[in-house]
């Protein structure tokens, strides 16, 4: 298998439909810890992966299994979080950016002043 950045990006050749689920749930999993890390060369690199294996599950449509109900809603649920941490940290980020222009007013307020 693959290294980039320090993180497996080549899916086994041979895996089922089931070990390829547990696969992406795995990177999902991987890829809400590394944006928690603001690590977001590696979250990009596993997005991109996690990407192409939900492609392929989407296509068999093996989530629509009434077996696969459990895993589904795990999966869905990681996506939701995965959202909810970029969102979460555009907003955090946004505000420091605020934060800055904000000090940069003042302080070109209190040097015209001088």
């Amino acid at each position: 298998m693959s290294q980039s950045h320090g993180i497996n990006t080549a899916v086994p050749t041979e895996i089922d439909g089931r070990e390829m689920a547990d696969y992406l749930e795995y990177l999902l999993h991987r890829q809400v810890e590394k944006l928690r890390q603001y690590d977001l060369d590696k979250a990009v690199v596993l997005a991109e992966e996690s990407a192409g294996i939900a492609d392929k599950l989407t296509q068999t449509r093996l989530l629509d299994e009434p077996d696969m109900h459990d895993q589904r809603g795990r999966i869905q649920k990681l996506y939701q979080q995965i959202s909810l941490t970029i969102a979460s940290e555009r907003q955090e980020v946004g505000d420091k950016l605020k934060a800055i222009r904000d000090s940069l007013k003042v302080l070109g307020a209190y040097s015209s002043t001088k």
